[in-house]
């Protein structure tokens, strides 16, 4: 878990990008959805698939999903990634795992892939990415 710590950045207060961030894992969670506010972003939490689908389909206003893999429910990374690329085609998706090859969830329709354990800036730094190159 110590990759899981970091500096947290000063606050970018241009930023206004709302996340779905989906982990069931509540400790890694919290400590994302923490670090992911100090960088600006507004976090919306969905402690599994089922959850960020629910979230979606109710026409939350989300500007990129940040989903881990494994997951308990009926819905996990892959086919959240699967129900997003279908209702939501241009809404970047950012899959995260420690289980997973990097190309399968690129060959599925993720926007970037990014292994567990992670870099808590390196995943504000990909969420950047992918907002800046949608559209």
């Amino acid at each position: 878990m110590k990759s899981m710590s970091a500096s947290i950045p000063a606050p970018d207060r241009d930023v206004q990008a709302r996340v779905l961030l989906v982990e069931d894992e509540f400790l890694i969670r919290m400590l994302t959805a923490d670090h992911l506010r100090d960088a600006g972003f507004h976090v919306v939490e969905a402690v599994n698939g089922d959850e960020a689908i629910a979230i979606l389909s109710a026409g939350a206003s989300i500007d990129v999903v940040l989903s881990d893999v494994r997951m308990p429910g009926a819905t996990d990374g892959l086919a959240l990634l699967a129900f997003v690329r279908r209702a939501l085609p241009d809404l970047p998706v950012i899959i995260t795992s420690g289980h997973l090859e990097p190309g399968l969830a690129v060959a599925a329709g993720a926007t970037k892939f990014i292994p567990k354990p992670c870099n808590l800036d390196e995943l504000a730094d990909g969420l950047r990415t992918a907002l800046a190159h949608q559209g």
